[in-house]
């Protein structure tokens, strides 16, 4: 079972973390979030205190690890918030109904697939992490997470959080993300509330674009680590979209 975190009362929140993270990405909000809900943060097999125990992961079985966990503390019934990999699990478990969700939160997060260059890159990134380690692996991506006003003492937060993940767990999040389905459809014609939050400064994910009258939109004035940017902003509207759902 996933490793995780419990604490608070009230509405059931799930936060799902993205690649390079770990629950802990979501420490600057963690405490205010547990005054008014009761959250379950967990890590993804490899990253933070999760152990690897499959040869191989999708994004649907990333969502049943985190089900599992959910019917372990005997939740029924949750609002699950997915961070950028995090997002596509989200989308995952609703696609295939593995647990119920009531509503979602997709921050900074897409519903397209990998393009065949964005799956190229990934491929290429899979045969670089055995060479040159996990810590020089996040070395060379970690500040492009983060808009050109994150300070240094941020990213070096989220640097030390990527350090805990292991190889293997960061090869086969790659390859989640790689085989990822397109899932445009799904938000077009979803029926339960969505916040899609999106940094204005994002240049890791494209996004999500949709019609459809259930999607609710916040745009923080960040990168793609706006919990860690603006934990304010991006508290606020969390908040806000659990009270009105």
């Amino acid at each position: 079972m996933l490793h995780y975190t419990r604490k608070g009362t009230g509405e059931k929140l799930v936060l799902v973390h993205g690649f390079l993270g770990d629950a802990e990405i979501f420490s600057p909000i963690l405490e205010e979030l547990t005054k008014s809900y009761d959250v379950v943060a967990v890590d993804l097999p490899g990253h933070g205190q999760s152990k690897v125990e499959r040869e191989s992961y999708s994004v649907y079985d990333y969502a049943r690890e985190v089900s599992e966990v959910l019917r372990h503390e005997n939740i029924t019934n949750a609002t699950w918030l997915g961070h950028s990999l995090g997002g596509y699990i989200v989308l995952a478990a609703l696609e295939k109904k593995i647990a119920p969700i009531s509503n979602a939160i997709l921050a900074y997060t897409t519903d397209g697939s990998d393009t065949e260059e964005q799956k190229e890159k990934r491929t290429n990134q899979q045969l670089e992490i055995p060479e040159i380690g996990v810590e020089k692996f996040v070395d060379q991506l970690i500040e492009a997470f983060f808009s050109d006003q994150a300070n240094k003492e941020t990213i070096n937060f989220a640097r030390k959080i990527a350090y805990r993940a292991s190889e293997e767990g960061l090869i086969l999040a790659l390859e989640s993300m790689k085989n990822r389905p397109n899932q445009q459809n799904l938000i077009e014609n979803i029926s339960i509330p969505i916040l899609v939050v999106e940094g204005s400064q994002d240049k890791i994910v494209k996004p999500i674009k949709t019609m459809n009258s259930n999607i609710q939109r916040l745009e923080t004035n960040t990168a793609h680590l706006g919990m860690l940017e603006d934990p304010n902003s991006f508290l606020k509207g969390i908040q806000e979209f659990m009270s009105e759902n």
